[in-house]
């Protein structure tokens, strides 16, 4: 009987429940194999494959740097991996090197935006995500500063103790602006590590630039003996640094706050930071804003 079946399948079809039976698994089998092909030809999200991918900047020490395959926020990046048991995918960018002010847009969004990676470290606030309208930030996990510094310990205590002396600045900065609002002779230069080499050579008495750089280039340079301001950046020169993600993946960003606020009280957040010379704050309760800058400039007349 087997025989006869094989052969004419056709011409003598099984009946009754063998028959049912035959014909439930010829309809389940093609269902099956189409589910199973759907499964294979979906992509995985990140999040599934158990995988962090973060953007860097390929050439912005003292946060990420391609060639070396480090910087304060790749290191950052791959402890934060560690504690959430993900395996850090670094996701690199070009960026142009000569964007070095704070509030420019050399941050990644678009392909954030376009899930070409899952984070973004060290982004200022909301306001440096404006563009993008699907990125959004978690809460701040460190504050920097533009910084007051000078030479061998000679460098006042803040802004507001300055004495006659000339400040190098970055041109066209917040930083030079403040120093505009508040009337402090200053020299203009295209580039933080030219202010700071103007302090370093004599050429200038102090520099007001961004901390993060400042510090790098000090620990690079010890010969250059640059010391900073010891009291707290004033308000306006200040930012909290969050991290960025996608509007729509809130589960991720609850996670990574968390596992950030978890670095930051191990100290582990700090010892990352001094390996890069970067200052590092607790999130400021007050940051900058235009209006306190107008008020700036008004105590000044």
């Amino acid at each position: 009987m087997r025989l006869l079946y094989r052969v004419l399948p056709d011409s003598w079809p099984p009946t009754g429940v063998t028959a049912w039976r035959k014909r439930r698994r010829s309809a389940v089998v093609p269902v099956l194999s189409c589910l199973f092909c759907l499964v294979l030809s979906r992509p995985l999200s990140a999040e599934e494959v158990g995988q962090l991918r973060v953007c860097f900047l390929g050439n912005n020490l003292p946060f990420s740097s391609q060639s070396e395959e480090r910087g304060f926020d790749v290191d950052v990046a791959r402890a934060i991996a560690k504690i959430m048991g993900r395996t850090l995918v670094p996701v690199w960018v070009k960026n142009d090197e000569r964007i070095t002010e704070v509030d420019e847009s050399d941050f990644p969004l678009r392909r954030l935006s376009r899930n070409g990676c899952d984070a973004i470290l060290s982004v200022p606030g909301r306001d440096a995500v404006r563009e993008a309208s699907n990125v959004t930030v978690g809460n701040a996990y460190y504050g920097a500063a533009f910084e007051l510094l000078g030479r061998e310990g000679r460098t006042p205590a803040s802004l507001l103790d300055i004495e006659h002396q000339v400040v190098a600045v970055q041109a066209q900065t917040i930083a030079s602006f403040i120093l505009e609002s508040l009337k402090i002779p200053m020299q203009t230069f295209f580039s933080t590590e030219e202010s700071l080499a103007a302090v370093a050579t004599g050429d200038a008495e102090l520099a007001f630039v961004w901390g993060p750089t400042a510090g790098w280039y000090a620990k690079q340079e010890p010969g250059t003996k640059l010391t900073f301001a010891t009291a707290e950046p004033i308000s306006v020169a200040r930012w909290n640094e969050h991290v960025a993600t996608r509007e729509e993946d809130q589960a991720l960003r609850t996670a990574l706050d968390a596992a950030l606020t978890k670095l930051r009280r191990s100290g582990e957040l700090k010892t990352i930071a001094q390996r890069y010379g970067v200052p590092l704050y607790s999130p400021f309760e007050k940051t900058y804003d235009v209006m306190e800058m107008f008020r700036l400039s008004r105590e000044k007349e």
